[in-house]
């Protein structure tokens, strides 16, 4: 059976076979790992962490001691095993009736192969209220016009434009007209300290007569900060102008939080309950795992309540503010998102601990949602927006669109890789010099039905796709020879 809530396969089987037991085992020194427990790591795109025995002596002391260090053949051997079940599995998928088939094939479609990017096209837009000859340019980039017809379509979404784009624009627009058509009520741009002055200074010069709030750095004290949250609460604004330091000072509501925790700890229990109606084949581990993981939901629920119990009247959190859109600039200062995976050997996928100031933000974006009720409610703009990571892009989507990734059931990070991502394992060399096995998610798959996922909310343009003209790029490559401690260190 599979546990969707957690990405999580139960497999049981009343009598095992030899190929269960010898063709696709592997045999530790501590464990042997049969064919039925492999095939669980191939569904769960993972490799077991097989360990052996190894005799150490202390330098100083000369005692010998063993420890248990990860066995490397095993390993090896495991991999190549879960690699040749997989293509045991598609045989097997060959072999299965016609109509089986095309069943599969229609679920993959439905879920998958189903989204298509609309043509963007903002040239009709006549953008009541603008004031150009204040901004001193006689009109919007085509491309800036295209990305806030998308924005006002679609409800929020992706600008990934090059520097020098005009995303600014973009989100001054956008938050206005948003406004003026009732699409929003109350909209908010956050940026970065360096930036929010001229954010504030162009939105004033396109739209003189918007009633704009951009509190200063004094406004956020400790003693002023009561009055400006009912300023924003209590007044009519066209936009409200802060700084990502500024938004983070703001209360979440522990409503949103609570309702989020007490989703998180009822997928929990159902999970533990079917487990536990697995008797002899019960998987000790998701067991355990999912026992800790209540107790520790269990405490953050505890906590949420007392605040909520504890909480003046008078304390205004961002829900209560009645902002229903928010502009993100420069949103990659928000990728460290948490989430959740079983790949904890796996290098390159960030830290999944996340930090405050993301998580800060999921809360805000899901207030929004859940106002809303539907995804989005956001926009996201960065020339940067996914840069060394892939769990980057997954994040994007989990701040984004939630809804669509349950509707796929692709919710966790480990079912989202399991679709669109492919996974390796080379061999390199360690800071000792050892020899080590490495596990990295190299590439992504199935990039149309990606894209076309991606596509739906993002409006990408290079500067040439806008036509700024800039000089093109000269490289001179230089020769400089190794120094004689490079020579010695490389003839190692």
């Amino acid at each position: 059976s599979y546990l969707p809530e957690m990405d999580e396969y139960i497999l049981s089987c009343d009598q095992k076979n030899q190929a269960i037991w010898h063709t696709y085992a592997v045999q530790g020194e501590f464990k042997r790992y049969d064919g039925l427990h492999l095939l669980k790591h191939a569904l769960h795109n993972t490799v077991p962490n097989i360990t052996k025995s190894k005799e150490i002596t202390d330098p100083k002391t000369g005692e010998k001691a063993t420890i248990k260090v990860r066995d490397g053949r095993a390993i090896q051997m495991a991999d190549t095993k879960i690699e040749e079940i997989r293509q045991a599995f598609v045989s097997w998928l060959g072999r299965t009736p016609e109509t089986f088939k095309q069943q599969l094939a229609d679920r993959y479609n439905r879920l998958f192969n189903c989204f298509v990017r609309p043509d963007f096209d903002g040239s009709h837009q006549t953008f009541p209220g603008l004031d150009l000859k204040g901004l001193s340019f006689p009109d919007l980039y085509p491309s800036q016009k295209d990305a806030v017809w998308m924005l006002k379509t679609n409800g929020g979404g992706i600008c990934d434009h090059e520097v020098g784009g005009g995303k600014t624009m973009i989100m001054c627009t956008a938050a206005y007209e948003m406004k003026r058509l009732g699409l929003a009520n109350k909209p908010m741009i956050i940026g970065l300290k360096a930036n929010v002055f001229d954010i504030a200074d162009t939105f004033r010069k396109a739209y003189p007569n918007a009633r704009i709030l951009y509190p200063g750095k004094e406004d956020f004290t400790v003693k002023n900060r009561a009055r400006i949250f009912s300023d924003i609460k209590n007044n009519d604004w066209d936009c409200v102008i802060l700084t990502h330091d500024q938004f983070g000072a703001i209360p979440q509501s522990a409503e949103i939080q609570e309702a989020i925790m007490q989703k998180e700890l009822d997928s929990v229990q159902e999970n533990l309950d079917v487990l536990r109606k697995q008797g002899r084949e019960i998987s000790r581990s998701a067991l355990k795992g999912l026992e800790q993981r209540k107790l520790t939901l269990t405490a953050k629920l505890r906590d949420i309540r007392d605040t909520i119990a504890e909480r003046k009247d008078d304390v205004v959190d961002f829900k209560m503010m009645g902002i229903d859109h928010l502009f993100v600039d420069e949103s990659h200062q928000f990728k460290n998102l948490m989430f959740n995976t079983r790949h904890d050997r796996v290098s390159g996928l960030g830290n999944p601990n996340g930090s405050q100031r993301a998580l800060n933000l999921l809360f805000a974006i899901r207030t929004i949602q859940e106002r809303t009720g539907k995804d989005l409610g956001a926009t996201f703009l960065s020339g940067t927006t996914i840069s060394n990571s892939l769990t980057e892009l997954y994040l994007l989507f989990k701040y984004l669109r939630p809804r669509a990734l349950e509707k796929q059931g692709i919710g966790s990070f480990d079912a989202w890789a399991a679709v669109f991502a492919k996974k390796s394992g080379d061999y390199e060399f360690s800071v000792t010099n050892e020899i080590i096995r490495k596990e990295r998610f190299r590439t992504f798959i199935k990039l149309p039905e990606l894209s076309a996922f991606y596509g739906e909310i993002c409006d990408f343009r290079t500067a040439k796709d806008i036509g700024i003209d800039r000089p093109e790029k000269r490289e001179i490559l230089h020769h400089i020879p190794p120094t004689p401690e490079q020579e010695a260190f490389i003839g190692k």
